[in-house]
């Protein structure tokens, strides 16, 4: 059955609205595909592993730390790093309420942060939420799988252009981002202290500071929050 014409707009309003994330992920995963090409990963597994795990943090921390992590820790760190999707899944999951079980089943290796910021907020205006869902994330997991794929071809450390572009597009792309996710004060706060804080607990900690940075600002906002309800109590 051919797609309704609102569904294909919808589609093709996602990969456009996606095409600035589709920019900086080249430069993020090509990084990533030339980290894992250094650890000693096929092409096929550092491609694979893009498409399943579609999460850069984790996954530079399986390239970087590949011999030294056991299974525990690596599930570990795997829910950790990734519970954030629970919490977005079940944002989105009101959105798709007309989606079958099955399509929401398979759509789900689409979601990041930056689809499901484009989709609560951009998308909202799309004939069809669930196809501008779509067209975002084909997108930008298929541009991050090519970006995996050619850096590890090139198979080189990434120069320091790329490392100074990368930089200073990062903090540009998630500041954007958070300005317009839901509850935006919150989420810009725990982004500019992400920022502060990763180079500093990084320095001392090593890949670890991808675990220890967002769930120490999560407990210091959720402090906040507590003691500013328990005020206006």
């Amino acid at each position: 059955m051919n797609a309704s014409p609102c569904v294909r707009s919808s589609f093709l309003q996602g990969c456009r609205d996606a095409l600035p994330v589709c920019l900086t992920f080249m430069f993020l995963f090509s990084s990533i595909g030339a980290l894992a090409s250094k650890a000693g990963f096929s092409l096929l597994q550092a491609t694979v592993m893009t498409l399943t795990v579609h999460t850069a943090p984790l996954q530079a921390l399986i390239v970087q730390q590949a011999d030294t992590l056991g299974i525990a820790a690596l599930l570990v760190a795997t829910v950790v790093v990734n519970f954030r999707f629970v919490i977005m899944a079940s944002v989105l999951a009101e959105q798709f309420q007309h989606v079958s079980l099955g399509r929401s089943l398979l759509s789900a290796q689409l979601l990041s942060i930056s689809t499901f910021t484009l989709s609560s907020r951009c998308g909202r205006g799309a004939a069809d939420m669930h196809a501008y869902y779509l067209g975002c994330g084909v997108a930008t997991l298929g541009c991050a799988i090519a970006a995996t794929a050619a850096g590890h071809c090139v198979g080189a450390t990434p120069s320091v252009v790329v490392a100074q572009l990368i930089a200073i597009i990062l903090p540009v792309h998630f500041t954007a981002l958070a300005c317009h996710a839901p509850n935006g004060n919150r989420t810009l706060q725990a982004t500019v202290a992400g920022f502060a804080l990763t180079p500093v607990i990084g320095s001392q900690l090593g890949s670890l500071h991808v675990l220890v940075v967002p769930l120490g600002i999560a407990a210091l906002l959720y402090a906040a929050d507590t003691c500013q309800r328990r005020a206006a109590a």
